[in-house]
């Protein structure tokens, strides 16, 4: 698994501040390194400058709050993981380097100005060249020592876990097929004239959509403004018909179109409008997150979320055990509760 997954923006684009010097003022410190103020203030103007005009004026005050509350993060997350990797004896190898550098470098690849290697991207980095060759290493001490944790936790067959789910989501699927195919059923045995209302009880009784509170009508709507598959049912259903089961990646849909604007062209000072619908939907849902997927989709899926889950609860029962300690009322939020109340253990215990 590679530093991306683990949530730990240690590489391109990263912002990990560094320590300062005793004359400056400490905001927070983890296992007594301390962030200095000066620091934040650095890495925030370098970040700035190097989005450059890309940041509209009126967002730039949201825009540093955003990038000092990362700068603090990351401090955080970087300084507890590295002390516990060297801690538990991970050290970084050329073949390590080597390996993070052509993942990195293909991760990339396809972005504008991509380095094409990894010292271009040293020397580009906006935080300095030294900055990024340490976050470079860290981000694979770090990587190593989630890859062994991972390592020593319990096998799990995700293909078996995959076709069980996929078995659920078939299930599912033809049970929503057969519903929508039986109220497509009564709705052919009502006489026209009473078809709108029908329509609108049996979208009240049944559809997964909030508009079955109107009865399941979606109001007036453009090309486009729907998915594809419905769209273009809704533009050729004449009025008030009832479509065949309608599948889109939300489930099954009957439609009935209750009205045709035709497009306008534009005259005077008139514009030019274009072609509208009114139309009604009963939707019955279905996983929209299997329907379709292959079995190793879901297997990798599975496996993907498995692995964040995994680091999540890692990087954080890390943090909990570590000593975070802030220096300023703004900062507090960063430190964890369990390191408020093991801080405050720690000042009430009496020397022997």
């Amino acid at each position: 698994m590679n530093i991306k997954k683990a949530g730990l923006m240690l590489l391109a684009g990263a912002i990990i501040a560094g320590c300062g010097t005793k004359k400056d003022e400490a905001v927070i410190a983890v296992n007594g390194t301390n962030l200095m103020r000066s620091s934040i203030e650095a890495d925030v103007e370098a970040v700035l400058k190097a989005q450059g005009e890309r940041i509209p004026e009126e967002q730039k005050v949201y825009v540093r709050q955003q990038i000092e509350n990362q700068i603090v993060q990351s401090f955080i997350v970087e300084s507890v993981l590295v002390a516990k990797a060297k801690a538990a004896g991970f050290v970084v190898t050329d073949a390590d380097r080597k390996a993070r550098a052509d993942e990195f470098l293909k991760a990339i690849s396809r972005m504008p100005d991509a380095p094409k290697t990894i010292e271009e991207y040293f020397k580009k980095f906006p935080l300095g060249e030294e900055r990024a060759r340490k976050e470079f290493e860290n981000g694979i001490i770090i990587d190593k020592m989630i890859k062994a944790e991972q390592a020593k936790a319990p096998k799990v067959d995700y293909e078996k876990i995959a076709k069980e789910e996929l078995a659920k989501a078939a299930s599912a699927e033809k049970d929503a097929l057969k519903k929508i195919t039986a109220l497509k059923a009564e709705l052919d045995k009502v006489a026209k004239n009473d078809l709108p209302k029908k329509f609108a009880e049996l979208a009240k009784a049944n559809s997964a959509c909030s508009s079955s509170q109107k009865g399941g009508d979606l109001g007036e709507f453009t090309r486009g403004m729907m998915v594809k598959e419905f769209d273009e049912v809704a533009f050729t259903l004449p009025v008030n018909k009832v479509s065949e089961p309608v599948k889109t990646q939300f489930g099954y849909h009957l439609v009935m179109t209750t009205k045709k604007v035709p497009a306008v062209e534009a005259k005077g000072d008139t514009p030019a409008t274009p072609e509208k619908v009114q139309a009604s939907h009963i939707l019955v849902r279905v996983n929209a997150d299997k329907s379709g997927s292959t079995l190793e989709e879901v297997k990798n899926n599975l496996k993907a979320r498995s692995e964040r889950d995994f680091v999540s609860k890692f990087v954080s029962k890390a943090i909990e055990s570590a000593k975070i300690e802030a220096f300023d009322e703004a900062f507090k939020r960063f430190v964890p509760k369990s390191a408020e109340k093991a801080a405050d253990k720690s000042d009430d215990k009496t020397p022997v």
